[in-house]
Order: structure tokens, then C-alpha cells, then sequence
């Protein structure tokens, strides 16, 4: 076994255009792809923050909408329960200026009826007076002396009233 330097230069020199080859053809594209996706990984990285990012934006936008919105609706609610509440007072004076109209139209009757059973109640009672004066008088009397009696024993009746 003899070294031979032919063949030890010939292999060295086709190590060396494999070797060219393959890191032409190979290994440069291989670091390309390599750097290539730790960029989009660098990108869908930085993206993801960012989206994480946004998403805490809109988590807070959506806490300060929610806060607005019920403060908006504890302002419609107080507005609605003061309208409400002005409303049932109103109902309320209304119903108690109804029952004051009704309480005062049946005082006006019954004071009508009083009267006017008042008035029957005379006009008998003075029928009542001029029989029983008849009798007791034994004669009619005219109608100044009809009178007299009437008012002097309406007058009694009236005190006791």
C-alpha cells in the first residue's frame, strides 16, 4: 500500500468540490430556510404579543363600555323610578281631588235632602199643629192666628233640633 499523491491530491480535490457543493447547494439554503423561519417565528412571536397587546386594549375598552353603560343605566333607572314616582303622585291627586269632587257632591245631596225633609217635616208638623189646635180649640182659626201658632211651635221644635 503505497500512498499515492495523485490519488490523495485527486481526493482532496474532489472532497473540496463535494464539500463546495454541498455548502452551495446545501448548507446556504438550509441557513436561509433556517433564518427564514426564525423570522417569521421573531414575527408570529412579535404578533402574538402584539394581538395579546390589543386584546388586553379591547378587554379594558370593553370594562370601560360596561362601567359607562351602567352608569347609563342607573341614570335611566333613577329617571325612570322619579318619572314613576311622579307619576303615582299625580294619580294620587288626581284620585284624591276625584274623591274630594264625590265627597262634596254627596254632602251638597244629602244637605238637599235635609233640607227638603226638613221642609216636609214642617209642612206635617204644621198640619200635626193646626189639627191639634182645632181640637184642643174647639174652632178654626184664620189664617193670621194659623200662622202665629205655627211659627211659635216651629220655633220650639226647631231649638230641640
Amino acid at each position: 500500500m503505497e500512498i499515492q499523491l495523485t490519488n490523495i491530491l485527486f481526493q482532496v480535490v474532489n472532497f473540496g468540490v463535494v464539500f463546495g457543493a454541498l455548502v452551495i447547494l446545501l448548507y446556504k439554503p438550509v441557513l436561509k430556510l433556517f433564518e427564514e423561519r426564525s423570522k417569521r417565528i421573531a414575527e408570529g412571536q412579535k404578533a402574538a404579543e402584539e394581538a395579546i397587546k390589543e386584546k388586553e386594549k379591547i378587554k379594558a375598552l370593553e370594562e370601560k363600555t360596561k362601567k359607562q353603560l351602567e352608569k347609563k343605566r342607573a341614570k335611566v333607572m333613577e329617571k325612570a323610578v322619579a318619572e314613576a314616582e311622579a307619576e303615582k303622585q299625580r294619580i294620587i291627586d288626581e284620585a284624591h281631588v276625584q274623591a274630594q269632587a264625590m265627597l262634596d257632591k254627596a254632602l251638597r245631596k244629602w244637605e238637599e235632602e235635609k233640607e227638603r225633609l226638613k221642609e216636609q217635616m214642617l209642612a206635617e208638623m204644621a198640619n200635626a199643629v193646626i189639627k191639634v189646635s182645632e181640637k184642643v180649640l174647639k174652632e178654626t182659626l184664620d189664617a193670621k192666628k194659623h200662622q202665629k201658632l205655627i211659627d211659635q211651635e216651629l220655633k220650639v221644635i226647631l231649638k230641640e233640633i
